[in-house]
């Protein structure tokens, strides 16, 4: 099972993962991230993880492949929940080797979400940066 988090900013997505996994959570969260990932220059990506007993199918999200030129427009990656660390990880650092990629515990939410927002000041990345397409969008600028 999937939600999309309510995040503000608009180059970070996040999800809540939870229960069983489905191929149709798959389609969405792949579907979604690629339309994130289209409309800005970087993007960041929050899951919040919590009692995922499995994958099904599990071939589907084992072979989750990205289209090669978004995996560098992905540069963080923040995993928050608890007992998930180790083969989720793996799989994680497999599905974004390009990205940072950090982890915390439920408690920490805040501390991952200031990790995921940080550097946003950096040229090039994120929103209001001047490589941006979506820069000044959130402002309502029409210009």
């Amino acid at each position: 099972m999937h939600e999309l988090l309510d995040l503000p900013d608009t180059n970070i997505i996040g999800f809540r993962l939870s229960n069983t996994l489905t191929e149709e959570d798959f389609d969405t969260f792949v579907s979604r991230l690629h339309q994130e990932m289209e409309a800005h220059t970087t993007t960041r990506l929050v899951l919040e993880i919590n009692d995922v007993d499995g994958w099904e199918p599990e071939e589907t999200w084992e072979e989750l492949s990205l289209d090669i030129r978004y995996l560098q427009d992905l540069d963080k990656v923040a995993l928050i929940g608890t007992d998930v660390w180790e083969p989720l990880m793996d799989k994680i650092e497999l599905l974004f080797p390009m990205s940072q990629i950090q982890a915390y515990d439920d408690e920490d939410r805040e501390e991952a979400l200031d990790w995921i927002r940080g550097d946003m000041d950096v040229p090039g990345i994120g929103p209001g940066s001047v490589s941006d397409p979506q820069a000044g969008a959130q402002d309502g600028d029409d210009e």
